[in-house]
């Protein structure tokens, strides 16, 4: 795109220096324009608003100084740049010139080519600054509809998920009383387990924006190296065992029995790098080896290598691994699936976990990641032996029976609340979940709906006990509902309902006016004990 003609204002009381000034620069088709002293000059550049401004130091009525102040008083360099002619030689002007806001000078006397020069540079500083304002422009609104994207998909996906995971627990509660088979049983907490799970990688994917922006929060508390391995396999184990895979584990000791990191994180990383040992084997085995590393000047660290038998990468094919939603090659994404966003995220959060990955591979033989993690301080940490009789291969699962939920079955009796969702299978569930606590259930299938009922209730002298409000909703948003029934005076408890995750949401809602705030998928016990802790709040003034 062809930059316009940009326009230049020469500020000079000598008619001899403007028309020097003029010739010079009359070559390369600017718009030229003139004015005879200070006063003039900033009556034109409020008329004009001209790119590049010429001015004389040494004025009458008006000194060049004290117009390249109203100048920057109005207008950044971005927008005009100031270019000072003066005959003044001495340091101390052209100091000053430079602190008060001129981009450059020229000397008197100055040779054309000269004067062509500075201003040119003048010019293509201000179109580069320009550009540079446009592109900043540009990440600031994709890093909004970025935002706004996780934003909706959290939303959309954790909306069906509270259904999924809420009924299972409905589930649950009937198998127990009931004394079902053991199988059922099982099944139920493997569809609750496994839902969790996948809980945990939206949750994850997620936290890219988190990661990306530095804003990821880390835990430091002590875990068990050992134990973190032990819940992976037995999670992943299915998965291998569905494709006729052989997992197994081992550990070089002496390894300490617990280490101060992020057991989550690290569990993010290792069912990720498993998860992928998996899709991409067809035949085998897959190994987790896990050991202390001790490597000078960085203090000691956990190394958990994962191995396996799969289709292998070339070095070419290497060098996408970690970048986020990239794969291997096009074709591996065809054939595999996925987002590519699962080695970014593992890379990164070993980073802040103090570690690395790294990462071997042979095509067609198979590949070997390595991620590390700092164990944090070792002193008085008790370091396991190798046990007797140690065997590496992971045993057939064991059948876990389910352990039934338990909780107050009328926790909430006699207490009244207005449910507000619109969405039929969590507004049943949800509304399931608090009579079976003992609590009358009121429905709202929108923001409007519950803000009269509120209203309502209000006016007859009997607030609700808790309002459950959902965030997005048709009509009115939950949002809005609060903020209207607060400014009405309505001071009984709110809890925002929501499936957003974001960082944020939860003071967006307490700053509408919600005494509290719980995120989708709800969990029954969670649930039940925060509106009963809610129902006995103080009153929002």
């Amino acid at each position: 795109m062809k930059n316009p003609i940009s326009k230049i204002l020469i500020v000079d009381d000598s008619d001899v220096v403007r028309r020097i000034l003029s010739s010079a620069l009359i070559q390369d088709d600017y718009l030229l324009f003139t004015a005879v002293n200070g006063e003039e000059a900033l009556q034109q550049v409020h008329e004009l608003k001209p790119d590049i401004v010429l001015l004389d130091i040494e004025m009458p009525i008006m000194n060049g100084f004290d117009v390249l102040q109203e100048i920057r008083t109005n207008y950044t360099v971005e927008e005009m740049a100031v270019i000072m002619v003066t005959s003044q030689h001495d340091g101390d002007g052209i100091s000053r010139a430079f602190e008060e806001g001129a981009f450059d000078y020229i000397p008197k006397p100055a040779t054309d080519s000269e004067i062509r020069a500075r201003v040119r540079n003048a010019i293509r500083a201000g179109q580069l600054f320009r550009e540079q304002k446009t592109l900043r422009q540009e990440a600031e609104t994709a890093n909004q509809s970025k935002s706004a994207f996780l934003a909706n998909m959290s939303h959309e996906i954790r909306t069906p998920m509270t259904a999924i995971l809420g009924y299972t627990e409905v589930l649950e509660l009937e198998a127990c009383s009931h004394q079902l088979p053991e199988l059922f049983l099982d099944s139920l907490d493997t569809i609750k387990r496994n839902g969790g799970h996948l809980m945990d990688l939206i949750n994850d994917i997620l936290d890219l924006s988190k990661i990306e922006a530095n804003k990821t929060e880390i835990e430091s508390i002590s875990c068990s190296p050992k134990k973190i391995v032990e819940e992976v396999i037995e999670l992943v184990q299915v998965r291998a065992e569905a494709k006729g895979l052989k997992l197994e584990t081992s550990f070089q000791y002496p390894l300490p029995v617990e280490i101060q990191s992020d057991p989550t994180r690290i569990r993010q990383v290792l069912i990720n790098l498993l998860g992928n040992a998996i899709k991409f084997t067809e035949v085998g085995t897959i190994r987790l080896e896990t050991r202390l590393r001790e490597t000078l000047g960085q203090g000691p660290q956990i190394q958990f290598t994962v191995i396996d038998q799969g289709i292998g990468m070339t070095d070419s094919q290497m060098l996408n691994l970690f970048r986020p939603f990239t794969q291997a090659d096009s074709s591996t994404t065809r054939k595999y699936g996925g987002t590519g966003l699962g080695l970014t995220i593992c890379k990164r959060l070993t980073e802040i976990l103090g570690g690395d990955i790294t990462v071997s591979s042979e095509l067609n033989i198979g590949s070997r990641f390595s991620a590390t993690v700092r164990a944090g301080s070792l002193k008085g940490v008790k370091l396991m032996g190798e046990p007797s009789n140690q065997s590496s291969e992971v045993q057939e699962p064991k059948h876990r029976r389910l352990v039934c939920p338990t909780s107050d079955e009328k926790i909430l009796d006699g207490k009244k609340i207005l449910l507000a969702e619109d969405g039929p299978d969590n507004q049943r569930l949800i509304a399931f979940i608090l009579k079976k606590a003992g609590a009358e259930v009121v429905f709202a299938e929108n923001g409007e709906e519950a803000y009269h009922a509120a209203l309502e209730a209000m006016e007859s002298g009997h607030l609700f006990d808790v309002i459950l409000m959902d965030i997005q909703m048709p009509i009115l948003d939950g949002y809005e509902a609060t903020r209207k029934l607060r400014e009405d005076g309505y001071l009984g408890p709110i809890i925002s309902l929501t499936a957003n995750a974001m960082e944020g949401d939860r003071e967006k809602c307490i700053e509408a006016g919600c005494n509290s705030h719980i995120t989708k998928p709800v969990n029954r016990d969670q649930l039940i004990q925060l509106v009963a802790e809610t129902c006995d709040a103080e009153p929002v003034v």
